[in-house]
């Protein structure tokens, strides 16, 4: 698969390392908090076809399969869908539920994905793209008439960010960086463009993996964290979301 520069450099650094914290876990109460959020917040439902962009090794990808239909998971690295695909044929859940397919989100077909979909969603993204406008633009072409976009991002306002890179040892400055430059703004303006209604942008969240995954106890105060007003504009995830008009597919 012949790749522009920028996703050739991105598939280069998926495929060359390990990515401990990238992989699929049972019992990643994270994993399962933020997959349920996207779903929740965007109105996913049993029924819909969804696309998940960057699945990569599946971290998100099984859990979100607990709140919509069939699956197409899609990644720049063979390898890391590989990985997921292996961790799917040990859960036993079919093809016909979870299908991968590599390619990239800037040149993918609606004939090579087997038509289009009602969700696209992707999990921290956005913020790894050369250009988001004219990608969220290819995307909303694969959505069905009423379908809906989503996708989590992290809060650039939260300063924690900026110690997960440098603690993480299989995440880079270089790779990173977008996270400090893509702002909820820019994003809506992008969904517009590409003929999108945006919906509201929310926050959440508060303790990172490492807690969240230790005790349920920090799950419960996370909860009640997440209602104190004063600490929503620094709420570490941003939801992203837009619809497609009824009447028509976005083009």
């Amino acid at each position: 698969m012949s790749l522009p520069d920028h996703a050739a450099e991105q598939r280069k650094f998926y495929d060359s390392r390990r990515h401990e914290h990238l992989q699929a876990r049972r019992g990643d109460v994270y994993a399962s908090k933020l997959a349920g959020e996207l779903a929740r917040r965007a109105g996913m439902g049993p029924a819909h076809r969804v696309l998940e962009v960057g699945a990569g090794f599946g971290r998100f990808t099984f859990d979100l399969l607990d709140y919509c239909g069939p699956l197409v998971a899609l990644d720049l690295s063979a390898r890391a869908l590989a990985t997921l695909d292996q961790t799917r044929a040990e859960r036993s859940i079919g093809r016909d539920r979870c299908l991968t397919h590599a390619g990239d989100a800037d040149s993918i077909s609606e004939a090579e994905l087997g038509g289009r979909f009602d969700f696209v969603v992707g999990f921290f993204l956005l913020h790894h793209l050369e250009d988001c406008e004219a990608t969220i633009g290819r995307l909303a072409r694969l959505l069905n008439p009423g379908g809906c976009m989503a996708f989590l991002e992290p809060n650039r306002r939260n300063p924690l960010f900026l110690l997960q890179v440098a603690a993480c040892a299989d995440m880079t400055w270089r790779e990173e960086k977008g996270m400090f430059r893509l702002s909820a703004k820019s994003v809506r303006s992008s969904f517009e463009h590409a003929g999108l209604r945006p919906l509201d942008t929310q926050r959440f969240g508060f303790f990172p993996p490492q807690l969240l995954n230790r005790s349920s106890r920090w799950g419960a105060l996370e909860a009640g964290l997440e209602k104190v007003r004063v600490l929503e504009p620094i709420l570490p995830f941003l939801f992203l979301g837009a619809e497609t008009p009824e009447e028509s597919a976005a083009s």
